[in-house]
């Protein structure tokens, strides 16, 4: 990460945010983790660097947790779909189409909606 410009918008950004005397030391000294003269603001700022470390992992992590869950979920809709389409084909023939005030259990009709409704998502 160093002498990138990820690093360098990271120094401004702290110098932005925080006082001090931002003298930097040479860059030869920088893969020390000695990058300003005042001891204590290269302090600071190695704290400010290990928190925007540990914010990019962690949201690294939560990216990486949404997409395994969106995966899990539309697997879990691919199964339901099927599960539903094979429950209308064994039942939806038994019930006139032509008469829509014939009688239809709740439970078809909810199945009906609920595979109408996953086969207009494109699953």
């Amino acid at each position: 990460m160093l002498m990138t410009q990820e690093h360098y918008d990271l120094m401004a950004a702290f110098e932005r945010f925080h006082s001090g005397r931002f003298d930097r030391e040479d860059k030869s000294l920088w893969p020390k983790g000695v990058i300003y003269q005042d001891g204590l603001v290269n302090e600071m700022f190695l704290a400010f660097r290990h928190g925007y470390a540990y914010s990019q992992a962690d949201t690294r992590a939560d990216i990486q947790n949404v997409e395994a869950s969106r995966d899990v979920y539309r697997n879990d809709a691919r199964t339901l779909h099927a599960a539903l389409e094979r429950m209308v084909a064994m039942y939806e023939s038994e019930f006139d189409h032509e008469n829509t005030h014939k009688w239809r259990p709740d439970w078809l009709v909810d199945a009906l909606a609920c595979r109408n409704a996953l086969s207009g998502e494109g699953i």
